[in-house]
């Protein structure tokens, strides 16, 4: 499974947040400051760097840390962030370190926080001076904006997947069977702040997933977002034997008398003079995938990713991102 390696410089612990998020989206994946970080973590597959801004600078021990192993670092995959209070200057901010690694490596810059009451007397000091020299005002801000950082560190991981495809022919044949080999699943729904799992039983025909209820809350959510998840997955002891798959898309109720209800309970097997005798109308949840996330540890004794994904909608990567 491809690795991340976060390094990262903080004082006041708002590039560590920011640190912290790329890890867990980009997992798996281990963080450190430049004087923890060891040799064997070289062995990553990708590496991002992150930095606040002093002053308009980035911090001297990330400047020494990428000048001290440019030579290596050029030849992985890296991406740059800083946090700063001047947005507007963004990626301007990181010139100096892509001038060591390259001037095609990933950059970004998210909004930082300052906390006047945390600053020491130097930080002050110098913050006040240099308020001075650019009218910069010295005052409580708070600019982080969490979801950006996310989105961020998802398209990262996007382009980490480019890395070991599997042919997508082949890969969607291995999900046709992993799917037909399999009947029961968790059922992943949400709207707003509200989420649910739900085990329930599936029929995989045709590249879609077909679930049968009569109701439930559930329901709640798919009226007001018709998206949803679905993971299957085999019983394992260890990381050896991991195999399951997560399919996103979206989803259609089909209600009794509607199109396509009776063929959906043709499926499996039931007809509508059967259900009679049921209580209740049953539901048809018909999910059409967009994504399909596979995981197979056994993947890698062939040469490919343990992790493939497939999306059905169109995704060329760049020279450089192929390398991310």
């Amino acid at each position: 499974m491809l690795r991340t390696c976060v390094v990262y410089e903080s004082k006041y612990g708002t590039t560590a947040e920011v640190a912290r998020a790329f890890a867990l989206v980009l997992g798996p994946s281990r963080t450190c400051r430049p004087e923890t970080f060891s040799e064997d973590l070289k062995s990553s597959d990708l590496f991002v760097i992150g930095t606040p801004i002093y002053n308009g600078e980035v911090a001297p021990s990330i400047r020494r840390f990428v000048e001290t192993n440019a030579s290596w670092l050029r030849e992985k995959p890296v991406a740059l962030f800083c946090t700063c209070i001047k947005l507007h200057r963004g990626r301007t901010y990181l010139t100096g370190l892509r001038t060591f690694l390259g001037e095609d490596v990933p950059a970004v810059a998210f909004g930082g926080r300052l906390r006047t009451a945390d600053l020491d007397r130097d930080d002050r000091n110098a913050l006040t001076f240099y308020g001075k020299r650019t009218g910069f005002i010295l005052q409580d801000r708070d600019l982080l904006d969490l979801k950006a950082v996310a989105a961020y560190a998802l398209a990262l991981r996007e382009k980490l997947e480019c890395i070991d495809l599997m042919p997508e022919e082949e890969l969607r044949a291995r999900a046709d069977r992993f799917l037909s080999a399999h009947s029961e699943c968790v059922l992943a729904t949400g709207h707003e702040k509200a989420v649910r799992a739900t085990p329930v039983d599936y029929h995989y025909a045709d590249g879609q997933i077909y679930i049968y209820s009569e109701g439930g809350a559930k329901f709640a959510h798919l009226v007001q977002n018709p998206r949803a998840s679905v993971a299957v997955y085999d019983p394992h002891t260890s990381m050896e034997d991991v195999r399951g798959m997560q399919l996103t898309g979206s989803v259609e109720v089909i209600r009794p008398g509607e199109p396509g209800y009776e063929e959906a309970l043709a499926l499996r097997g039931l007809t509508r003079e059967a259900l009679a005798a049921f209580p209740a109308d049953l539901n048809v949840i018909r999910i059409t995938p967009d994504e399909t996330v596979y995981l197979d540890a056994s993947l890698g004794n062939e040469g490919y990713a343990v992790r493939q994904v497939v999306r059905d909608r169109t995704f060329i990567p760049s020279p450089r991102q192929q390398r991310l």
